[in-house]
């Protein structure tokens, strides 16, 4: 019987800031008790390595004198709640990924010079939420609704979460120019270079493959914009979590399979996905 073909794409998963981040917090873990300012990373195999090196994750406020230190997580947060969470006496281990502070930065300097803050990116996404509530005002465009309900302003600045997909992200841009034409639109590109490279790995691999599978949280940021990408193709992506997700796709023998990876996917529960669909 011919066995499925398993490409994987030349860039995916955890990028060299991420990997960092979770390191420093394992190695930390071995002589301190830390907890977790909610999820340090939107994983499922992430959360399960924290569980066993005895971090707790999901903290919350009332809960901080449990711990040593509470972790700041790497989708990071607001920049006030923090200041307030240090003025209190909390220790704070703060994580967050460099792409994410120079989004801040980024809001702040745009904020500063007068413009109306406006971040692209998840209503419902920890990085989004946490950049949008360090600078009251600002409001979070999803779609071209959220664009429409604008009220309008003689100057609009922009930032955008840093895992979404680059093509999204360009067309709300043009949107927001478009609708607002009398209005000076300023936007800081501060996407993860990251994600763009793993788009643009994927679309080249597409070409020779059947299928797609993505490897990462269902409904997670980095996740869906690959799988946008595949939508633009006309094709369907399939999102799986685990090598037991996997399992449960139907892989007929000699289809080739290409397989990419969200921001956060372990490179251990990649590398038991890939075994799975090969057979």
């Amino acid at each position: 019987m011919t066995e499925p073909l398993v490409r994987l794409a030349p860039v995916f998963g955890m990028d060299v800031e991420a990997r960092s981040a979770l390191w420093q917090l394992e190695e930390l873990a071995k002589t301190e008790r830390l907890g977790v300012a909610g999820r340090f990373m939107p994983d499922p195999g992430i959360s399960r390595r924290l569980e066993n090196a005895g971090i707790t994750e999901d903290v919350e406020e009332a809960d901080f004198f449990h711990f040593r230190k509470i972790v700041v997580p790497f989708c990071g947060m607001s920049p006030l709640r923090r200041r307030e969470w240090e003025k209190a006496g909390v220790r704070l281990v703060d994580l967050t990924s460099p792409q994410v502070k120079r989004a801040q930065v980024a809001l702040g300097l745009l904020r500063m010079d007068g413009a109306q803050p406006l971040v692209i990116g998840r209503h419902a996404d920890p990085e989004s939420k946490g950049l949008a509530a360090g600078h009251p005002g600002t409001r979070i465009l999803e779609d071209t609704t959220d664009t429409a309900r604008l009220v309008f302003s003689p100057s609009f600045g922009v930032v955008c979460q840093t895992t979404l997909s680059p093509r999204k992200v360009s067309w709300l841009v043009q949107q927001l120019r478009h609708r607002y034409n009398d209005a000076k639109v300023t936007f800081l590109d501060t996407l993860s270079p990251a994600m763009a490279a793993r788009e643009r790995a994927l679309e080249k691999l597409m070409a020779q493959s059947d299928r797609v599978v993505i490897v990462g949280q269902h409904g997670e940021a980095s996740c869906e914009a690959l799988a946008e990408t595949v939508s633009r193709k006309g094709r369907t992506a399939e999102v799986v979590a685990s090598a037991a997700e996997a399992a449960l796709l139907r892989v007929d023998g000699g289809e080739r399979v290409a397989l990419t990876a969200g921001a956060f996917a372990l490179d251990e529960t990649i590398r038991a996905v890939a075994d799975t669909l090969a057979g």
